[in-house]
């Protein structure tokens, strides 16, 4: 039969910033305040209340707040009814149920707040709560969350799962934010600007941060990993369609093109020896914490644009579709995410993938001419070539483009051997094997093949390719792989280049060079690089120029930075 466990029990709110825990901050007046919030992922609601702090048990929850009169208490669910206690200067908040959840997701918030006017998305109110006098900053948060949460649920064609969705921004916080369904809570600097005063990255964050939550709602919340080894189902998720939401909302803001120093931040931990699989196991509270990095994420997010590229963007939504009614309100692991691609696109999802998902590393495409075509052969990227390293193979989606004197030819291939040839046309000039800049492996050209990219640099290749170029250049010769000569050859044709991602990738890497070299040789590379430096700068104009964009405003401050 059916049984009932009712369990008293008390507890004392800590100041770690996990669990149910107490933030402090300061009013108008300068005078200390405080206010209870939680934080439960990944391991720390039984911290807060006895439970089976596991992602796979989940329950409906039915929370009730007895709290001081004059404050608020948010929690995932709307509020029900509000009781005044007599004679004792409280109330009683009863919330209605939530939706069948992890116990992660729980969360409890009590202090004084202000909230925004509610906008409706679908039937649920949408509301910024702040502490007072931050209220006017939550204008640009409000309206990114209203357009990426009504984005997401066109996207996934299932409505949001809650009833209610409140931004809280809380003074002292550990991470970013966290995903609770309905009272999703974020570091202040992650929720609230003052957009007339913000910069470009400032925004940029928010707007990230803010979809990236919303993203959680379906993503995390409405299907949740079955244990923390699964975390790149939320995680990497989140982050590539916080990338989908924010490129929707500012085109100009060329969200997918800046993703690639995200990308490459990744691969740069992806090419230590000491790296994982995206996938890893867990046993251990610590380790399910250790799981939160850049190879979750980033790493994720990028192999799922890849697969989204080479699949085609609407077949693998409505994979994705599929996976999210198949296991709604429960859990799911990595193959129940293949077999609902596979099942939609009938395409060999599972051996593509697994390669990436449970396989360290990334490869390294070596690409030669061959009379009318071209030899692709893979191997490992690693930093250290130590004579240690494993022979690994992945299936790799190679996207190629030529020039030819008839117009550009694309063609898409799958790399599943280590060596493989490839046609060309007759006419082909130059030829780009990672184009769009979507997949998650480096590329070494012949000397003959680099040389005809130098030639089509600024005419023929887009932005993000031209980064892949010189991102993948700095890493082969920091690999020992290609001569350090080749890579500065390369900046010395970039003094007509416009692009910032670009010039982050070749000022962190002249940053780095400087640290390393002898002193006369760092004379000599500032003497050359700062050339080019100042003949981009030149192009660009010193001043700021009428109409001129945001990123021309910020690729101006990083190269008047990096000439010093």
């Amino acid at each position: 039969g059916r049984w009932e466990l009712r369990l008293t029990f008390s507890g004392i709110l800590n100041d770690k910033l996990h669990g149910f825990y107490r933030s402090t901050y300061k009013d108008a007046n300068g005078k200390e305040k405080a206010l209870a919030s939680t934080q439960f992922e990944s391991t720390d609601a039984r911290r807060a209340f006895p439970c089976w702090d596991e992602p796979a048990f989940k329950a409906v929850f039915r929370v009730t707040l007895v709290i001081d009169d004059g404050l608020t208490a948010i929690s995932n669910a709307r509020v029900i009814s509000e009781t005044s206690l007599a004679g004792i200067g409280k109330k009683e908040v009863v919330f209605a149920d939530s939706m069948k959840m992890s116990t992660y997701l729980v969360a409890f918030i009590v202090g004084e707040f202000e909230a925004t006017d509610p906008v409706m998305v679908g039937k649920s109110p949408l509301r910024v709560w702040a502490v007072p006098g931050k209220r006017h900053l939550a204008k640009f948060a409000q309206e990114i969350g209203s357009f990426s949460l009504s984005h997401f649920s066109g996207y996934y064609d299932i409505a949001y799962p809650g009833d209610k969705l409140d931004l809280i921004a809380i003074p002292d916080f550990a991470s970013g934010a966290m995903e609770n369904l309905g009272a999703i809570t974020f570091r202040e600097t992650a929720l609230l600007v003052d957009e007339a005063k913000a910069t470009r990255a400032e925004l940029e964050r928010v707007a990230d941060v803010v979809s990236h939550e919303n993203a959680h709602m379906w993503f995390g919340d409405l299907v949740t990993m079955r244990w923390w080894n699964g975390l790149w189902l939320n995680e990497a998720f989140a982050t590539f369609m916080e990338m989908i939401a924010v490129d929707a909302w500012k085109p100009e803001w060329r969200r997918w093109d800046s993703f690639t120093v995200s990308r490459a931040a990744a691969m740069q931990v992806d090419g230590l020896k000491s790296t994982r699989p995206i996938e890893f196991p867990v046993e251990k509270p610590e380790e399910a914490a250790g799981m939160f990095d850049v190879l979750t994420y980033e790493k994720g997010a990028s192999v799922l644009r890849m697969l989204e590229q080479y699949l085609g963007a609407e077949a693998f939504r409505d994979g994705i579709r599929l996976y999210l009614r198949r296991h709604e309100y429960a859990n799911a692991e990595t193959t129940d995410l293949w077999d609902a691609l596979e099942d939609s696109t009938r395409q060999p999802v599972r051996p593509l993938m697994d390669s990436w998902i449970f396989q360290a590393g990334y490869p390294l495409i070596s690409v030669e001419r061959d009379g009318r075509g071209l030899i692709l052969s893979q191997s490992i990227f690693r930093y250290l070539q130590d004579g240690n390293t494993p022979e690994r193979k992945w299936h790799v989606p190679i996207f190629i483009r030529a020039g030819t004197k008839r117009g550009v030819v694309n063609r898409t291939i799958l790399l599943t051997d280590p060596r493989v040839r490839v046609e060309l046309p007759d006419d082909a000039d130059w030829v780009v094997v990672n184009a769009g800049g979507h997949g998650f492996y480096r590329a070494r050209y012949s000397p003959d093949l680099m040389a005809d990219l130098k030639q089509a640099l600024q005419t023929s290749l887009a932005a993000v390719e031209r980064f892949n170029l010189v991102n993948d250049a700095w890493a082969t010769a920091l690999a020992g792989l290609t001569p350090l000569s080749e890579y500065l050859n390369l900046i010395d044709l970039l003094r007509d280049e416009t692009d910032v991602n670009v010039w982050t990738s070749v000022i962190i890497s002249c940053h780095n060079l400087n640290r390393i070299l002898g002193e006369k040789q760092r004379d000599a590379l500032r003497t050359r690089v700062r050339a080019v430096f100042a003949a981009a700068l030149d192009r660009l104009t010193w001043s700021p120029r009428a109409g001129e964009s945001e990123l021309d405003r910020q690729l101006r401050g990083d190269l008047i930075g990096a000439l010093g």
